[in-house]
């Protein structure tokens, strides 16, 4: 992943979104990032996030709060992630799990209109255990 420009802004981009361990907002990103590159600019954070995609080391992650995420994520091969729509943990499923359901979806007629599904919304156990614990 070559920083490019604004070597100092994408490296302290690259080490937050690293220490992050979990599924972010380019916001998020922005955020953690500023502590050790103070006048990094959210647009910066934001053209960085698209390169990475572009190149291959993010992906996207769903939503959350109505703002995408995304992971980094230098997995080889066809994979998928489970994202915490709470808090943004994340775990790497290895291969397809999802051709079954892909068809069952063609057997009943129906095609999926996110056929990658690159990243599955879910809750981790601990968001989980919180929401049962307030009930």
């Amino acid at each position: 992943m070559e920083p490019g420009r604004n070597r100092k802004n994408r490296m302290a981009l690259l080490d937050a979104g690293r220490s992050m361990n979990r599924a972010f907002s380019v916001r998020e990103l922005h955020t953690a990032a500023r502590d050790a590159a103070p006048r990094l600019g959210l647009t910066t954070a934001y053209r960085t996030m698209e390169r990475w995609r572009e190149e291959g080391w993010a992906e996207d992650a769903g939503t959350r709060g109505g703002e995408a995420v995304y992971v980094l994520c230098a997995a080889q091969g066809h994979h998928h992630h489970v994202v915490c729509v709470d808090c943004g943990a994340t775990a790497l499923l290895e291969g397809c799990a999802l051709e079954p359901a892909r068809e069952s979806a063609r057997t009943a007629g129906f095609d999926l209109l996110d056929a990658a599904l690159g990243s599955l919304p879910a809750r981790c156990q601990a968001c989980a255990g919180a929401d049962e614990q307030s009930a």
